[in-house]
């Protein structure tokens, strides 16, 4: 959910409320949470302005892994990382949803057609279609497969992430990412030996996030976002690596000190206690009266037209007169709030003044009343029927207003009389136009008032105890004038909670006919064909109004709302058509934690192998976030525990036997599945020595739990390999004269020779000697293991030694890219790099002897500052051109030699011809993760062998004799 200008306006207000992130100075965090939308919507389509951009899904998982990985070093957190992509909406969300993707995809369509009119050639590949990042379609199913692999990935082969329980609520899991967020922070907030002091980052691009945090009212809590610059140019491209994006925090303890001070006059005002908390409350129910996702904006209370001073300044003057606060922890308290919106509504009448004035002068010009023509019609038809029911004064005027009768010399009182009256009309006005009623009656006036204040009050319970009814929706695309609500102390507030909608149900709600192929087939003709009772919500053309904004993005879409009951009807019919594949996508999971466990080791399967590996040991255990519950028959507990499934575990028992359904690939056919079997495969056996020296083999199993379907299991197994029981005693295992080694202590590694045992077998125990080498003494060189190491500096003292910028040292340690022509016009996409390939951030490796890389930043060698020393004397007009543009991702060769007598071919080269010959263009490179023995000290061990080996061959090697035990 956003509020339209709100981040912008507190950043002026409050201007030190946020800090630029720096690596070395991040405070402590315990818990992370990522509001997932804004990566996967950043790393699939960073620039909507640009038509020709393509990107395939590959790029985009490995994007979205970067980033989390970046994020996750940056800020550390030490108990909780929580990753929450968005599921099903409740109905409210979803009518905003269902306009942004009507928008998007005629937008997208405008844009394409201007370009094709333009001449440009579009490439032949699909568009990446935005709207896929909804709940339910094949995108978001399998991205979900590769964030788990991600999450069992780190948690195996990262030590950072080992002592970390991860979070995965996935779009299956319903709920808005950062309300489910904030109802895990709710329901840890309750649980018995909570940490008050636990220090909570949130990741999210959405402003009303500092509304969410503030009202968890926990003192530790901070907001992550990357650097927002206010007014660029909307084709500015944005910058999507990690490494290259300011990142600031927002802390909310600065926060709350703001709102303190911002209304700290109240302190002697108040006759009730001043509670900072309950102010807090009231900040975050004052902030919605602006608009947010779930209903519109009243009229004319626009943030850029200094809505929240307003709001803050009504709210000073009436507080000390109410006895109490308007929003009781989620609840508000309707009397005050009726009294805080009457003293607000003279702000309708302020504003209409303003045009009054304006009316008036232009009446006396023109001779005219103002009317607004398309309503005009039906105001005066109204206006005719009441002054035939009533010769009311006020009537009286209202008619002669409608007739256009201008008189200049009525009295004060008159006038008053007539300005109520225009203002009455004016307001009809609006109903009538933005609404489009014909009469507009105290009743609808009521109804309008109650609608609104049903919406503050499902928005506060939204954010403070979670969604109160799922099926809610506020049914107009515009708000009433603060002036009409009225009389709402005594009203009954009351939500039925009803259940979310099935992701299938939300896609054909929220997408329009241009998306439809991301529906299953047997629904998509519901969008399109002529006959279908649903095809009204589907418009292919449909009108925006701006209704007091100045950005397009803001505009009201003007399309129907979906009738929830036409739209499941609808679709039942073609339900049973889903395939299997699309009926496990059309379901609701739990959110999955996931921890490490050094004691599991199994093999978790790449859903990409082509792009990444498996994970040959995995050590990650999964659960999901809800107990079972125990129940026991009878007056005293039987000896066997019956557990009742509950609806998660129900869903997860059918989820596990519909993958027990792909038996079928391996030619099985094994019908319907009543009962799953759960085992561990055989992995081996060992021999086990018993008593006497007899040895038997005792079967070894994975740790790994398997589901297999009943009618599968077999009970005998007829056949037996002999083999396996060959050896029978101890003494046939290892007869004299045996050959083994050592893999104990104290003699690890040492070849030995069994000898005779005949007196201690019956014990269990054989006798065998052991030939112990000499072994390298490495105590000196371990301790004295720095003067052999290779020294590395930061980036910018190899800056400050070179005379460049630490932009420059960075950028030519990893790549450089020359395009061939100009940047205006290039020819062709090949690419040449001549950067020195030094580091790769997004594969986290790094070049032994060259280049290092810590938690904080990267290191560079003397090697480096010699290579670019000379990289730098032999090319110097390249490290000028690229620091001039360093915004640029890829430079061309006429832009950085633009004279006639220069080559720009010829000049690339003799760059990678020069780097070629470069011994640097041999290095291998290695993992970050992994620690790496630098060749001084390598060839220090070297000699220390040799030396052993010398040493071994003079002098016979020392026999140790041992017993071995197998008891």
């Amino acid at each position: 959910m956003g509020v339209p200008k709100f981040y912008r306006w507190i950043s002026e207000r409050y201007p030190c409320l946020s800090e630029v992130v720096k690596e070395h100075q991040i405070p402590e965090f315990d818990n992370l949470y990522l509001d997932m939308n804004g990566i996967i919507h950043q790393c699939s389509h960073p620039n909507d302005e640009d038509v020709h951009f393509r990107i395939s899904e590959e790029k985009i998982f490995a994007d979205i892994f970067h980033y989390l990985e970046v994020l996750f070093r940056i800020i550390k957190p030490r108990k909780v990382f929580f990753m929450a992509v968005d599921g099903v909406a409740p109905r409210a969300k979803m009518n905003q949803q269902r306009g942004r993707r009507f928008r998007s995809a005629k937008e997208a369509e405008e844009k394409i057609k201007k370009a094709l009119e333009k001449g440009e050639v579009l490439p032949t590949e699909a568009r990446f279609d935005s709207n896929c990042i909804t709940p339910g379609t094949d995108f978001m199913a399998r991205l979900q497969e590769q964030l788990k692999y991600f999450v069992h990935n780190k948690l195996s082969t990262d030590k950072a992430w080992q002592g970390v329980n991860v979070y995965l609520s996935g779009h299956e899991t319903p709920g808005e990412g950062e309300h489910k967020i904030m109802e895990f922070i709710r329901s840890e907030t309750t649980k018995p030996g909570h940490n008050p002091n636990t220090r909570h980052c949130l990741y999210g691009l959405d402003a009303d996030l500092i509304m969410l945090g503030l009202t968890s009212h926990e003192p530790h809590f901070s907001l992550l976002r990357e650097e927002v610059r206010f007014g660029g140019k909307k084709s500015q491209k944005r910058i999507t690596a990690p490494e290259e994006t300011t990142f600031h925090l927002l802390h909310l303890s600065l926060m709350r000190e703001y709102i303190d001070y911002e209304f700290s006059e109240l302190r002697n005002k108040i006759s009730f206690e001043y509670n900072l908390e309950r102010i807090i409350d009231d900040w975050v129910l004052m902030g919605f009266l602006v608009g947010n996702d779930f209903i519109p904006h009243l009229p004319h209370l626009h943030i850029n037209h200094d809505a929240l001073p307003l709001l803050y300044r009504t709210y000073i003057s009436v507080l000390p007169s109410l006895g109490g606060y308007l929003n009781e922890n989620g609840h508000l308290n309707l009397a005050n709030f009726e009294k805080y919106l009457e003293k607000l509504s003279e702000f309708d009448r302020e504003h209409f003044s303003e045009v009054f004035v304006d009316l008036k002068w232009f009446e006396s010009k023109v001779g005219n009343k103002y009317l607004n023509e398309a309503a005009g019609l039906a105001a005066e038809e109204a206006g005719v029927k009441d002054m035939k029911k009533s010769k009311s004064a006020d009537d009286s005027l209202c008619l002669a207003a409608l007739d256009g009768v201008t008189d200049s010399h009525k009295e004060d009182g008159e006038d008053d009389d007539m300005f109520e009256t225009e203002f009455r009309q004016y307001k009809r006005t609006y109903y009538m136009t933005k609404m489009g009623v014909e009469v507009v009656s105290d009743e609808f006036l009521a109804n309008q008032a109650k609608c609104y204040v049903e919406g503050i009050q499902w928005i506060l319970h939204y954010y403070y105890h979670g969604v109160q009814s799922w099926s809610w929706y506020y049914p107009y695309h515009y708000a009433p004038f603060l002036s009409d609500v009225r009389n709402i102390s005594s009203l009954m507030l009351a939500f039925d909670l009803g259940k979310p909608f099935m992701p299938f149900q939300q896609l054909l709600g929220v997408l329009p006919s241009a998306s439809k192929d991301l529906l299953p087939q047997c629904y998509q003709h519901l969008m399109t064909s002529p006959g279908s009772p649903i095809v009204e919500y589907y418009p292919q053309d449909f009108k925006t109004d701006l209704n007091g904004k100045q950005q397009e993005w803001e505009a009201v879409v003007l399309i129907p709302f979906i009738d929830e009951k036409c739209l499941l009807a609808a679709m039942e019919p073609y339900t049973p058509k889903l395939t299997p594949s699309e009926k496990a996508r059309n379901r609701h999971t739990e959110c999955a934690v996931y921890c490490f466990d050094k004691e599991l080791d199994y093999v978790y399967n790449s859903p990409l192998p082509q792009l990444f590996p498996n994970i040959v040991h995995c050590r990650v255990r999964f659960s999901l976030d809800e107990p079972s519950q125990v129940l026991y028959l009878g007056d005293t507990p039987p000896p066997t525990k019956v557990t009742r499934l509950t609806d998660k575990e129900q869903k997860e028992w059918v989820k596990e036997v519909q993958g027990l359904s792909e038996y079928k690939r391996k030619g099985i056919v094994i019908n319907e599945t009543d009962v799953v079997v759960y085992g561990q495969l055989l992995t081996g056996r060992k021999y086990v020595i018993g008593q006497s020296g007899k040895v038997h083999l005792e079967k070894q199993f994975a740790k790994q739990v398997l589901p297999f379907p009943f009618q599968t299991i077999v009970k005998d197994i007829k056949a037996f390999d002999s083999s396996l029981a060959h050896f029978k005693t101890l003494e046939e295992l290892f007869p004299p004269g045996t050959v083994v080694f050592m893999v104990g202590n104290p003699y690890y590694g040492a070849m030995g020779d069994v000898q005779d045992s005949s007196d201690v077998i019956s014990e269990g125990r054989v006798r065998v000697v052991f030939s112990v080498p000499c072994e390298p003494q490495l105590d000196a060189l371990i301790q004295n293991q720095h003067k052999y190491s290779v020294k590395y500096s930061p980036g910018y003292v190899l800056a400050s030694r070179l005379g460049v910028t630490s932009y420059l040292v960075s950028r030519f340690s990893g790549s450089i890219f020359i395009g061939r022509g100009s940047k205006k016009n290039p020819h062709g996409e090949q690419k040449a790099n001549v950067g020195l390939n030094l580091k790769f951030n997004k594969k986290n490796e790094e070049v032994p002897g060259y280049t290092k890389r810590t938690e904080k930043e990267w290191l560079y060698s003397a090697a480096v500052e010699e290579l670019l020393a000379e990289y730098l004397e032999r090319f110097s007009e390249l490290f000028d051109f690229v620091a001039r543009n360093n915004h640029d991702d890829v430079f061309y060769e006429d832009d950085i030699w633009p004279r006639e007598d220069e080559n720009g071919a010829e000049k690339v080269q003799e760059i990678q011809g020069w780097l070629k010959n470069h011994p640097v263009s041999s290095s291998s490179r290695a993992s970050c993760d992994l620690q790496i023995l630098d060749t001084g000290i390598v060839e220090k061990i070297e000699e220390e062998l040799e030396k052993t080996k010398v040493m071994n061959t003079s002098k016979p090697q020392q026999a140790q004799k041992l017993f071995l035990s197998f008891c």
